[in-house]
């Protein structure tokens, strides 16, 4: 075999192990913003890293447009026998993928935190301590009306980042300040001094929304962002961020995905701190 550089064909082994030989990710992203989402290409780097030593692939279906994923998408790679279980991610409220992929048979891991009863292992990062701490930054500025802009209201990681933003203000004695979701005018109606966002594109939106109203940045409002994508270092002003370590999450989520599969007890996971980095935004 070593004199012939023969090497076993996937293929064929997957199919005498009765197995595909691949895990699935779905995910809805719009196309054009893919160069900016930290998250959607960190994580996928840390999924690489936790397959490159196996005998697993990446199935990935990106739909184009901001979701979410029907339930039925990942029915049908279940039927077709095309994967051996799936990671879920962008986590809903209330979720619909959950309770048809427990119908499938196939092992499952939630990359994030369900709100309701699961029947999957989960793992997450410590991406709220993250949105507090920037609070908790513009409370150590001085501002007392601090205001809060996420992306989308129905997923629960941007509820769970409104939560720690309120919960930090209520510590420090503070009433919250205006809450907008997807919308940067809005965020900026109750005339807050400082605005924290659940994403570097929505504090850019901000940043482009404050400069239509004549304010400046950070001389009227201060505004933090969060992914430390390259975004933030290349807005003007400057964003100050929040920086997770999405690589590290993705290879979590598939680690214990792959021991799932083989009927392994998953991996221990110790998520890593989030970093603060603070830049002229504040």
């Amino acid at each position: 075999a070593e004199e012939l550089g023969w090497r076993p064909s996937a293929p064929a082994r997957a199919l005498g192990r009765g197995r595909a030989g691949a895990i699935g990710l779905l995910l809805a992203r719009q196309v054009e913003t893919l160069e900016v989402d930290p998250f959607f290409l960190r994580f996928l780097a840390g999924v690489e890293r936790a397959l490159a030593t196996t005998d697993h692939a990446l199935l990935l279906r990106v739909l184009d447009d901001h979701g979410p994923v029907a339930p039925e998408a990942y029915a049908r790679l279940a039927a077709q026998g095309r994967v051996d279980g799936f990671l879920l991610s962008d986590v809903e409220l209330e979720d619909p993928r959950i309770a048809v992929l427990a119908g499938s048979g196939l092992p499952v891991v939630i990359a994030g935190r369900p709100t309701g009863p699961c029947p999957f292992p989960a793992v997450e990062t410590r991406h709220a301590e993250g949105l507090a701490e920037a609070t908790a930054h513009l409370v150590g500025r001085g501002h007392e009306r601090i205001g809060f802009l996420g992306g989308l209201a129905r997923y629960e990681f941007e509820q769970a980042r409104l939560q720690a933003w309120r919960d930090e203000l209520a510590a420090a004695g503070l009433e919250p300040g205006p809450v907008a979701f997807g919308d940067p005018a809005a965020a900026l109606a109750g005339g807050p001094t400082a605005l924290v966002c659940t994403s570097d594109a929505l504090a850019a939106g901000a940043l482009a929304a404050a400069r239509e109203q004549g304010l400046t940045v950070p001389g009227d409002l201060a505004v933090t962002g969060f992914d430390d994508s390259s975004l933030a270092a290349l807005s003007s002003p400057p964003l100050t961020s929040v920086r997770i370590d999405y690589a590290q999450f993705g290879e979590a989520a598939a680690a214990v995905l792959l021991a799932a599969i083989a009927g392994a007890p998953p991996p221990a996971f110790e998520p890593a701190a989030p970093r603060l980095i603070v830049r002229a935004s504040t």
